[in-house]
């Protein structure tokens, strides 16, 4: 298997293990043991978890390795307040700057997202918060930006260190069951494609709050 897919390979399986509750706020995920668990060797592991550091999923202190944060409302009403705000400028970036080829790519995630077969399953799950992650930092990509890029891949992955851990059936749903993302998702990739730099950021900020509201009960 070439280098880049081992270090792929590493990073989706070290999500699944925090997916399937091997591991808990505040837990190392030493390399050592991530390396053996997997039958990997060191370096793609140790590079699956750089990543994860880079994009706020996990912290690492200096000679004890990386870890997973710890937890508290307070942190969370933080780190989402902050992604409403990211994520809105990034959706206003994306109505002025986006082309027809990413419209359409962020249509062609949504229709994925429809279609996810399977979604009380760990695979179903794993496959709609890919489309999901695609989607959202798609939207960053496509601002034109590369600091609010990089800020939304940070804090949309400290978000979901909540969502993995205190709402593990989440698929974007409404109490009622309804599917709520695929909605969401279409109005704002609608007020992007119709250049509408406003709409586009409300709709994305109330998105976004939308997801705080529906996991803060449960933190």
């Amino acid at each position: 298997m070439a280098k880049k897919n081992l270090e792929e390979f590493a990073y989706k399986s070290i999500i699944s293990l925090i997916l399937e509750n091997h591991f808990k706020p505040g837990d190392f995920l030493l390399e050592t043991e991530l390396a053996d668990s997997l039958e990997l060797s060191r370096t793609p592991v140790r590079h699956a978890l750089g990543q994860l550091v880079a994009e706020g999923f996990l912290d690492k202190k200096k000679k004890k390795g990386c870890f997973i944060p710890s937890s508290s409302p307070q942190d969370a009403r933080h780190v989402f307040y902050a992604r409403e705000h990211i994520e809105g400028l990034t959706a206003a970036s994306a109505a002025r700057y986006a082309t027809d080829k990413d419209i359409e790519y962020l249509y062609d995630l949504i229709e994925k997202e429809k279609n996810v077969k399977n979604p009380g399953t760990r695979e179903g799950k794993m496959t709609y918060l890919t489309i999901n992650e695609n989607f959202h930092i798609g939207i960053a990509r496509f601002s034109r930006n590369k600091y609010l890029e990089q800020y939304c891949r940070h804090s949309f992955w400290r978000s979901h260190t909540y969502i993995f851990f205190f709402d593990s059936d989440y698929m974007g749903l409404t109490s009622g069951g309804q599917r709520i993302g695929p909605r969401q998702h279409i109005e704002i990739t609608k007020a992007i494609e119709n250049r509408n730099e406003e709409k586009a950021g409300n709709l994305m900020r109330q998105h976004v709050r939308t997801t705080f509201e529906k996991l803060f009960v449960r933190i």
